[in-house]
């Protein structure tokens, strides 16, 4: 890996809502590390979104029908819709560059929470069982290591046979694991990192068990110890460890990559930094691979 490929184009990050309109600090920050190159994708084409979610939520997403086209709890509008498609469009090239060189970027969140037949938690399409709905033949193994456990992906797993979550979180949030989806509940603050690394090394195991063809991690930031959301208690230091042993396990085991950014609810500034860490712990990584 020269550069570390980052997809994102201004779509990403209207002016609202706040949580997408933060991800244009993260980028500005980004475009000016010389380890990365950004690189505009093309917003999805609806056609590849067919049978994704049930045709009612999609149609009624897409057209700003309601209430189902807010049922993620952010209110409808065309940048949404938009920004939306722009950042699944993101997904798709990541992991066509993650096949082709390792690793990929998108400077992407909304995704975990998004059900079957309904949007949640701020997610309205869901990003991360888009790449197995696209890639029916590929098993796609998500890491999803946001504060929130991924009930909508959970769900997914119900209804893709070749798609995998395991959800290090410390909220819940519905997530009660299943059929392909593993649970992980810490507390970090009480328990201490021996606990998270626990959890890691069992996901390691379950990877090398099941030789996926492709990794989605969610990098989350909201599981930091001062977020107003964060439960699991993980210091700055200690999400960078958990992330280098997150691309770790990928450069060890050869399974291509792709990642994005996720939860936090801080200062714009701050959350740039975090994951701005994350950054920096995959070029360290897969640095070596040059």
């Amino acid at each position: 890996m020269r550069r570390l490929r980052i997809y994102y184009r201004s779509e990403y990050a209207p002016p609202q809502p706040f949580m997408l309109a933060r991800l244009r600090a993260l980028a500005d920050s980004l475009a000016a590390c010389p380890q990365v190159e950004m690189h505009a994708p093309q917003p999805i084409a609806l056609s590849a979104l067919r049978g994704l979610h049930s045709e009612d939520y999609l149609d009624a997403f897409l057209h700003g029908r309601e209430p189902l086209a807010s049922s993620q709890g952010v209110a409808w509008t065309p940048a949404l819709r938009d920004a939306t498609l722009a950042m699944l469009g993101g997904q798709l090239e990541a992991a066509q560059h993650a096949f082709a060189h390792g690793i990929a970027m998108n400077v992407a969140r909304g995704f975990h929470h998004a059900w079957w037949a309904r949007g949640g938690g701020f997610c309205a399409l869901n990003g991360l069982a888009l790449l197995a709905h696209h890639l029916p033949q590929k098993k796609v193994f998500v890491i999803d290591c946001d504060e929130h456990g991924g009930d909508g992906t959970e769900d997914f797993c119900t209804r893709l046979p070749n798609l995998y979550n395991a959800s290090v979180f410390g909220t819940r949030y519905g997530y009660v694991g299943g059929p392909r989806a593993w649970a992980f509940p810490v507390d970090v603050r009480r328990d201490g990192y021996a606990v998270y690394a626990a959890a890691l090394e069992q996901i390691r195991s379950l990877l090398a068990g099941l030789r996926p063809d492709l990794l989605v991690y969610q990098a989350g930031v909201d599981c930091h110890r001062d977020d107003r959301k964060g439960r699991a208690g993980l210091s700055t230091h200690q999400l960078f460890r958990r992330d280098r042993s997150v691309f770790g396990m990928a450069r060890e085991l050869r399974i291509p990559l792709v990642f994005v950014v996720a939860g936090g609810y801080q200062d714009a500034r701050i959350l740039a930094r975090l994951n701005r860490n994350t950054v920096r712990a995959a070029v360290g990584t897969f640095a070596r691979d040059s």
